[in-house]
């Protein structure tokens, strides 16, 4: 236990916790931007048995993100890779390579082998896929999600207590931007995957202070970081990993977009309400903006407004969802907000 005398001194762990950890069978399924720190992580803190999940060649625009890589493995299959890099790690972890994906013929069969799932893919399809297995064995699952500087971090313990993916994003987005098209920084997902790591030690040594029933929403360029509590077939809970981000502008945020030749502002208000606006914009009351969508300059960012954000929210659901707008954001609290700051 010397290797890890670390960890067994700090107060409320102790050789208990570290033979729970010892005795722990975790599957992590994806060996890239999140699965690399996490799978570090986990070996290094003494988990018995990993199993790694990922039939992805080595690309070399992996490398930056992707830290157990190194030039001389591109061409090589992750999880064999892996499974390499983390013997040398801790020789005593028994590690499971499984050099494939994850589907629906064998994700029950490799899932039940296991104790613990952490996801750490990067596609909506297999994501849902993994909740639903886990879901139908009751197995826990540690769900990570990223886009650009955003990340998301949750605790699905699958017992009749606790909540589920689709109690919380239903069904899958429509749009998915991957990273080869929306970007990803190494250290963002060094930070999630690790994050990632942390809460699966915490729930195998049954830790109290876990997420549970909360997902962790991170701004790591800002660093805001938010923590929202969950409920069964919670409806108004947004994913900003997905094409279809809800991007709620702050009076701030908002006043910084007027006058910009780049921003189209519009009002989703009736043409007699009040106040009156001081800036340009155009109006396309909200029940004739779909009959009106020309009028949208999709070259341009838009951002909505209306009186106290509600309709602008509607509004920036329809174009995204129905007209594939990608960049529209909508100012939250609503036109009021803007004059009560003023």
């Amino acid at each position: 236990m010397q290797r890890f005398i670390r960890q067994t001194i700090l107060p409320k762990f102790g050789d208990e916790a570290q033979q729970k950890l010892l005795n722990s069978k975790v599957l992590v399924i994806g060996a890239g931007g999140l699965g690399c720190p996490c799978l570090q992580y986990l070996v290094s803190c003494g988990i018995g048995t990993i199993g790694i999940v990922d039939g992805d060649i080595i690309d070399i625009s992996n490398l930056q993100r992707q830290i157990l890589f190194t030039t001389n493995d591109i061409g090589e299959n992750k999880s064999i890779i892996v499974k390499e890099k983390l013997k040398d790690i801790h020789p005593s972890t028994k590690i499971d390579s499984f050099p494939f994906y994850i589907d629906e013929k064998n994700a029950i069969d490799l899932i039940s082998k296991y104790n613990v799932v952490v996801d750490c893919t990067d596609d909506f399809k297999t994501r849902y896929l993994i909740n639903d297995v886990c879901a139908e064995l009751s197995m826990p699952l540690i769900f990570g999600a990223n886009y650009q500087f955003e990340g998301q971090i949750a605790v699905f313990k699958m017992d009749d207590s606790t909540i589920n993916l689709r109690d919380v994003f239903p069904t899958p987005p429509k749009q998915a931007m991957r990273c080869e098209e929306a970007g990803a920084l190494g250290a963002v997902l060094g930070i999630l995957g690790s994050l990632q790591a942390l809460e699966t030690i915490k729930l195998i040594t049954e830790q109290k202070d876990g997420l549970n029933n909360e997902m962790l929403y991170l701004n790591l360029m800002k660093y805001e970081t938010i923590k929202i509590k969950i409920s069964k077939k919670m409806s108004d809970v947004r994913c900003p990993m997905s094409g279809n981000t809800i991007i709620d502008l702050n009076v701030e945020e908002f006043i910084g977009k007027i006058n910009n030749p780049m921003v189209q502002l519009i009002d989703v208000r009736n043409e007699i309400e009040i106040p009156k606006v001081d800036f340009e914009c155009i109006q396309i009351p909200l029940p004739i903006l779909k009959e009106n969508i020309h009028l949208i300059n999709k070259e341009k960012e838009i951002v909505l407004f209306c009186h106290i954000g509600v309709r602008s929210l509607e509004a920036l659901e329809l174009l995204q969802d129905e007209f594939d707008f990608k960049h529209v954001s909508h100012l939250k609290g609503g036109i009021m907000k803007y004059f009560s700051m003023k």
